[in-house]
């Protein structure tokens, strides 16, 4: 279980959720994990000085790294993949704004 951000690919919410990230150069992944960590936190409500970082800004802080890395190698083209079979890689996609803002419905207070 995490309790605050990640700062290096060893952690083992790195290698759950961005096992690819083991294959990288350590400092490659280290400012990824800094880069997304900022827009994470950018993007999240403030939190009160003692409260703890949620689990799941950790679980989003991962795939904004992994985001941010597929946007690397994705060059000009903003798609990864072969001709044909490409993946268009986004800023920062709706699974991670909704790890750090989640919506909530009618029924909750």
């Amino acid at each position: 279980m995490a309790y605050g951000w990640l700062y290096s690919g060893d952690d083992p919410v790195v290698t759950r959720y961005w096992p690819q990230a083991a294959d990288e150069a350590t400092e490659t992944v280290t400012a990824l994990l800094a880069s997304s960590r900022e827009q994470c936190e950018a993007y999240a409500p403030a939190l009160a000085d003692d409260v703890r970082i949620p689990n799941s800004w950790v679980h989003a802080q991962v795939l904004q790294a992994r985001a941010l890395y597929r946007s690397m190698i994705a060059g000009d083209s903003n798609g990864v993949g072969a001709d044909g079979f490409t993946v268009t890689v986004f800023p920062m996609d709706w699974t991670v704004k909704a790890l750090l803002r989640p919506k909530r419905g009618p029924w909750a207070k």
